[in-house]
């Protein structure tokens, strides 16, 4: 039976263990469901001594009387299909009118014993109809998650050391991203410590990404790229509703290619986030700054994002309450002014997601002016409808547009700084407590840019059904 046939027939089981509640437990007692992106993140500790049913008995599996050690399950099912008539403007080879169908599975296992913590995450993944197959679209089952922590009390907090194969979840920086939206997602191998207390989180960490091979069993870290720095969190910092992030980083590459050529690569990153609320508006805003060489050249880039909006009053039209959110968001990468002299400008986000710009991972933030106006409708606790306009431009004309996974977009004669434009509508269903289904569609509008290049529009669609236990 494939992944997705599986999938299929597991959705009454997860929808029937979708409530939560002990039978002899007095009703408006449900435990609500907090499956985390990261699913490591997951603390399933406080279920220690209730009577559990249905699923909850894979979230909490003493292991002893007396010890405190326990075990969690979990896992994920997801079939996506993404649809493109034609895939990135109809350039390159896989500039045709196609569809891409894809499976993936993921099963973890996750040890809790005293100071003592192990979490092991397997995947698998298929995919068929795209023209030219990525490192991230299909595999044997491999290891994504493999490390061990131990943890420490020290001074007013705790340290954790943390050593294997990880997602390294830093803080949420726009720049680094797990790359959940393709099938396969980013993990590192190599060594983290973290402080935690009541003000502020600590990380510091050395790492290498893991290269995705299509065997059973043969990722492995990859030695012409290195990845280490520092993350701090500031939690309401001088009493602000929200909280500062600030980092610095490396990253090295044995090899690099941008329009200005290829080259070794030692880029470093240092740069802050804001997030909090303030008078009704979620606000998040972020910059860097890029130095170090590209082959003979020295680095001199920035990059900037925001993002705000606002939840305004609830609707009531005789079924759940509509909440409009209007927002705006907008993302600027510096591009490389000039190809030819000794300062490379072009900034490049460390590990962002391929959709860090739009969802069909099509645009990188890198030589990108780019201004998205909002819409979000929450209809109850379990339905969000969105539509946004999303505008694309050259921050320089020398340099090219940035495509997924660095593809160059060039028009060498052309002097438009016009991208694209998107319009996009989108759906997320929040069907049970542990099944949700995704549907979007975008129209994008070629740029002069990109029409130059022999580009046109084009449309996608995507539909998702996922169930997480």
């Amino acid at each position: 039976m494939t992944t997705i046939g599986v999938a299929l027939a597991t959705v009454a089981w997860l929808c029937g263990g979708a409530v939560v509640k002990a039978q002899d437990e007095p009703e408006g007692t449900e435990r609500k469901t907090a499956f985390k992106l990261y699913r490591w993140q997951e603390d399933y500790s406080t279920l220690a001594g209730k009577q559990l049913s249905g699923w909850e008995s894979l979230k909490y599996i003493p292991l002893g009387e007396g010890t405190g050690a326990f075990l969690s399950l979990g896992g994920e099912l997801r079939y996506r299909l993404d649809g493109y008539d034609r895939y990135l403007f109809g350039l390159g080879r896989s500039g045709t009118a196609w569809a891409s169908s894809q499976e993936r599975v993921l099963q973890h296992v996750d040890l809790h014993w005293s100071a003592f913590r192990a979490f092991v995450q397997f995947d698998a993944a298929t995919e068929d109809g795209r023209p030219v197959q990525r490192a991230f679209d299909r595999s044997s089952p491999d290891l994504r998650n493999g490390f061990v922590d131990w943890a420490l009390p020290a001074g007013n907090g705790k340290l954790t050391l943390r050593g294997g194969r990880q997602e390294l979840w830093l803080g949420p920086s726009r720049w680094l991203a797990v790359r959940d939206p393709t099938n396969l997602r980013r993990s590192f191998d190599g060594g983290l410590a973290e402080y935690d207390d009541a003000a502020l989180t600590l990380r510091g960490f050395a790492a290498r990404p893991v290269d995705i091979t299509p065997g059973l069993f043969d990722d492995a870290g990859n030695g012409a790229e290195s990845f280490r720095g520092g993350y701090m969190t500031l939690k309401s910092p001088l009493g602000l509703p929200g909280t500062l992030d600030l980092y610095g980083y490396t990253k090295q590459q044995d090899s690099a290619s941008y329009r200005r050529g290829t080259a070794r690569e030692d880029r470093w990153t240092a740069g802050g986030r804001l997030a909090m609320k303030w008078r009704g508006f979620e606000i998040a805003a972020e910059a860097a700054k890029q130095g170090g060489s590209f082959g003979g050249a020295a680095i001199d880039a920035v990059g900037a994002f925001a993002d705000i909006g606002k939840r305004l009053t609830p609707i009531a039209l005789g079924g759940p309450p509509i909440t409009p959110k209007l927002g705006l968001r907008g993302h600027y990468g510096s591009g490389d002014s000039n190809l030819k002299d000794a300062t490379f400008r072009t900034f490049v986000a460390a590990y962002p997601a391929a959709s860090i710009v739009s969802e069909m991972s099509l645009i990188s933030a890198s030589n990108l002016i780019n201004l998205q106006p909002y819409l979000q409708l929450f209809v109850g606790p379990k339905l969000t409808l969105g539509a946004s306009w999303n505008v694309l431009r050259k921050a320089t004309i020398a340099d090219s547009v940035y495509g997924p996974s660095n593809t160059l977009i060039t028009a060498k004669t052309s002097t438009s700084r016009d991208v694209a434009q998107i319009a996009q509508l989108d759906m997320v269903w929040d069907a049970s407590a542990l099944l949700q289904l995704h549907a979007l569609y975008s129209h994008v509008y070629a740029g002069g840019y990109v029409v130059a290049a022999g580009g046109r529009d084009f449309d996608y669609y995507r539909l998702q059904l996922m169930a997480r236990w």
